[in-house]
């Protein structure tokens, strides 16, 4: 008979539609790196708009000065950055084309699986298409029972025919929305290359424009020996002043302490009682800060790399450490913190909760205000107006003066300092990129 040979037929073909259904719809999942990529994208494009106006700024001023190089150095930085991030941008989506075709191609066997399979059932039913046939394959039943299963299975099937043409609709569609994605995913990467492209010549122009401002910049090297040599008098004076402060602070510090251990001794002797053992001394400063000073040490240490900015805008444009000087050949620049270049009369916040401990003055630095966390202390130098006073606490983000404009290097930066107790951090390593 004809029919067992269709109904072993297509007990394979069921497998076979149900592999087809998974693989149908086994489609990849969005990646979360496209979104953070396109995030830092524009949070790029936003830091080269910034710089794009103060560079405005000093074209207008028609002033050729170290702090435009600075700036035309950042954006070219960004630029590079923003160049790679495209690129970045670019393989995902072609990560992303290749599960695209892949899948087209895991969905194109299965249509043709699926119309050989269709095709050999329609195949199989047109043969047995007359009606005596299938009144005999009834009949010719043993048992009711098995009649009445022959009956069961020549509706089923006719309903697995049915959903066989279903599922090869659903299948082409599936196909044509995958076609679609892949196609929607290739003009974005051509948007892409195409931005991409643009970045780049932007950034040989600001490579030009940076060659030009440094021609001129070593056109003036006396002016910029005179202007390093009291940048550098002003660097060392604030260093000392910091570090005098801090000197100061554990001094006083020890001293409590001290001072404190003799009254505990007094009462002691007082009541007839033993006297208490010092502290074990050690060779760090530490020892003499009181258990809130320690908390607000560690307090401090666990957000590293996680600290606000001073500012709310702005970049760096002079790095921690030791650096060869932009112009002037064979001359070595030190800077003890970082400068953060931003917006005129921008207020300048507390990169963490703590205590003014000293507010003073320093030609060419401004205004100055020293910040105690417990063992560690912030100082922000090129401030013009100061908000709070020496002893006030102040928390995490509170406004506690306005950034300084140095007329004459036309610069809006402030200079932010950490100190562990006498030793210099980077604040960039501090601060939450």
């Amino acid at each position: 008979m004809l029919f067992p040979r269709i109904l072993k037929r297509s007990g394979g073909s069921i497998l076979l539609l149900l592999l087809s259904a998974v693989l149908a719809f086994a489609q990849p999942a969005p990646s979360n790196q496209r979104k953070e990529l396109e995030k830092k994208r524009k949070e790029l494009n936003e830091k080269i708009s910034s710089t794009k106006k103060v560079l405005e700024e000093t074209k207008k001023k028609q002033k050729t000065t170290l702090s435009q190089l600075k700036v035309i150095a950042h954006q070219i930085r960004t630029r590079e950055e923003v160049i790679n991030n495209f690129q970045e941008e670019i393989e995902v989506l072609n990560g992303q084309i290749g599960e695209s075709r892949k899948t087209l191609d895991t969905l194109k066997a299965d249509m043709r699986r699926l119309k050989e399979d269709y095709a050999q059932n329609i195949l199989g039913a047109y043969k047995a298409r007359n009606v005596y046939d299938k009144i005999m394959f009834i009949f010719s039943s043993k048992s009711f029972n098995q009649a009445l299963k022959r009956v069961q299975y020549l509706n089923q099937y006719s309903k697995f025919r049915q959903q066989q043409a279903e599922l090869i609709l659903r299948t082409q569609k599936e196909i044509i929305a995958a076609l679609n994605a892949m196609i929607a995913i290739k003009r974005e990467k051509l948007n892409l290359m195409g931005m991409k492209e643009a970045e780049k010549k932007e950034l040989e122009q600001d490579k030009v424009q940076e060659s030009v401002v440094l021609t001129k910049l070593q056109q003036q090297e006396s002016t910029l020996k005179r202007q390093l040599a009291e940048n550098e008098r002003s660097a060392k004076k604030l260093n000392k002043a910091i570090s005098d402060l801090i000197a100061r602070e554990i001094e006083e510090a020890r001293r409590k302490e001290e001072a404190e251990a003799r009254r505990r001794a007094a009462e002691a002797a007082a009541k007839g009682l033993a006297t208490p053992k010092p502290a074990a001394k050690t060779s760090t400063p530490e020892m003499y800060l009181t258990p809130e000073a320690l908390k607000l040490s560690n307090d401090f240490e666990s957000n590293k790399n996680n600290l606000p900015w001073p500012v709310e805008k702005g970049y760096i444009t002079g790095q921690f450490g030791t650096h060869a000087h932009p112009t002037l050949k064979g001359v070595q620049v030190n800077n003890n913190g970082i400068d953060i270049t931003t917006q005129p009369g921008a207020s300048v916040r507390s990169i963490f909760k703590g205590k003014v401990k000293s507010i003073f003055n320093i030609p060419g630095m401004g205004r100055i205000v020293l910040i105690s966390h417990g063992k560690y202390f912030t100082a922000y130098a090129k401030l013009s107006q100061v908000n709070v006073k020496e002893g006030q606490v102040v928390d995490t983000r509170q406004t506690i003066g306005t950034v300084m404009t140095n007329e004459e290097e036309e610069s809006t930066e402030v200079h932010l300092e950490i100190w562990n107790m006498s030793q210099k951090q980077n604040p960039q390593l501090w601060l939450k990129n």
